[in-house]
């Protein structure tokens, strides 16, 4: 994995910053074949996927850019002084779709096996109110 991450101080009370994280893909088991089994009169009949060994198969290359920016400033309530800080952030800012996992279902109407890629967490603005007395 690789981070770069990057912080800059616009003047005394604005600063902003980002992170770039990248991953290759992680390993996983993808079947190579199907098989099926009938006749039998059991619970175990039906069609199976068939599997050659473990971690046969990378996901796409995991990657996102994250940026953020941050308000800070010094206030005095009831004769105490404390800092409040704003941040607004933007995570994954090109929404791009990293996958999560892959399920396999087979297609109703050809009945043919079709591999699913599940992503999470696309474009996520966010506002965080800090305050440090």
């Amino acid at each position: 994995m690789l981070s770069v991450v990057g912080t800059y101080q616009l003047t005394e009370r604005w600063t902003l910053s980002s992170s770039f994280v990248f991953s290759s893909g992680s390993a996983f088991t993808l079947p190579v074949g199907r098989f099926y089994t009938s006749n039998s009169g059991t619970v175990f009949e039906g069609s199976y996927f068939l599997y050659e060994g473990r971690n046969n198969y990378r996901f796409k290359p995991y990657h996102r850019l994250d940026f953020s920016a941050s308000h800070k400033k010094k206030r005095t309530l009831f004769g105490k002084e404390f800092e409040r800080e704003w941040v607004f952030g933007l995570y994954n800012a090109y929404s791009r779709q990293n996958p999560y996992f892959i399920y396999f279902r087979v297609d109703p109407k050809t009945s043919e096996p079709q591999a699913k890629q599940v992503s999470l967490l696309p474009i996520i603005p966010s506002v965080t109110y800090n305050f440090k007395f």
